[in-house]
């Protein structure tokens, strides 16, 4: 089966769609969330993933937005894997809250257990928390970026745009910085997660 393009037309499709689900995640919410799945290194299966943008609706799905929702899993992955990952070029608040708080649902699991591995050197765990806490920054929420734009003595708009750059830089690298921590860590082969 050949998956859609992603387009524009698609993207408000499943926006308009997600809005109307009561405790579904946003367009955002899932394009960091699926970012952070796809780089997992123990990717969920389709109706894993489904089920944590839309609970409880997981079975009754309509074919057509399952198919959206495999087109924007299948274009995010191939950014991730052979163009590079891109945030959209234009800066936007909203968005990055949105994008990072689904980013922080699907990668904390992962993290926190590459993180407590006695066998990862010191060097790959700061490494993997710097890249955690800039792609994250945003889930902190205003209130908290406005108090640390003030203690570095930094205007709001300043540092959320500086720590989009960095957003940007990081996504590039993350796949294959997950996937170096999670081989050194010993809790994973290439064949999977060591239990």
């Amino acid at each position: 089966m050949q998956l859609p393009q992603f387009t524009e037309l698609h993207a408000t499709q499943l926006s308009t769609f997600l809005d109307t689900q009561p405790e579904a995640m946003t367009l955002s919410q899932s394009q960091g969330y699926l970012f952070g799945v796809i780089c997992s290194p123990e990717p969920l299966d389709v109706h894993e993933w489904i089920a944590q943008i839309l609970p409880n609706t997981t079975d009754n799905l309509d074919e057509e937005v399952l198919f959206l929702f495999m087109a924007l899993y299948h274009q995010i992955s191939e950014q991730v894997f052979e163009v590079g990952y891109k945030l959209p070029a234009q800066y936007s608040f909203d968005f990055c809250k949105s994008w990072s708080e689904g980013f922080l649902t699907a990668t904390t699991t992962y993290t926190q257990k590459l993180l407590t591995s006695e066998q990862l050197e010191a060097e790959y765990k700061d490494a993997l928390e710097s890249a955690q806490a800039t792609l994250s920054f945003f889930a902190l929420g205003e209130d908290a970026i406005t108090t640390i734009a003030a203690q570095n003595n930094l205007g709001l708009q300043s540092l959320c745009l500086q720590q989009y750059e960095l957003m940007g830089d990081f996504a590039l690298g993350f796949a294959e910085l997950i996937e170096i921590v999670a081989l050194n860590s010993g809790l994973y082969t290439d064949e999977g997660w060591d239990e």
